[in-house]
């Protein structure tokens, strides 16, 4: 028996994805609205007096967060547009611009690489500088041990 939420659709559970018995077996059902039913919710809480607005969202069982994100997606005229998935991609870019990141990357890896040997470099130096100074003072000290 297909179960239905409180937005009128069916409930998409672990039974109808996983199967049962698997990792998430044990994890809450994630519950689906309607548009129908966000518009609806919306414009309640709206209407709802001052301090009446909690009550809303208590017997619906909602976060303040839901009501931001759907009254959003109303003022944007984004509400029933399927979500994109995954990582947000941005706008496309030309062949052009594809190049220019690459090469910023690349860029920045260069600066980073130089910026490790020119350390190495200064510490070579160091060493150096000390080991000459080193090297002059056993010479001035063999100097006055041979007179």
């Amino acid at each position: 028996m297909e179960e239905i939420d409180r937005a009128g659709g069916p409930v998409v559970g672990v039974d109808e994805v996983g199967g049962d018995g698997g990792p998430r077996a044990d994890r809450p059902k994630r519950r689906t609205f309607t548009d129908e039913y966000k518009r609806r919710i919306v414009a309640e809480y709206e209407a709802a007096p001052v301090g009446r607005k909690g009550a809303v969202l208590r017997r619906e069982s909602l976060f303040d967060s839901h009501l931001l994100e759907w009254r959003a997606q109303i003022r944007a005229g984004t509400l029933g547009m399927s979500p994109g998935r995954g990582r947000p991609k941005g706008p496309a870019r030309t062949p052009e611009q594809a190049k220019i990141v690459a090469l910023q990357r690349e860029n920045s890896q260069l600066k980073s690489e130089l910026e490790v040997k020119d350390r190495l470099i200064a510490d070579r130096e160091a060493a150096l500088d000390v080991l000459g100074k080193g090297v002059a003072f056993l010479e001035s000290l063999s100097s006055r041990n041979a007179r």
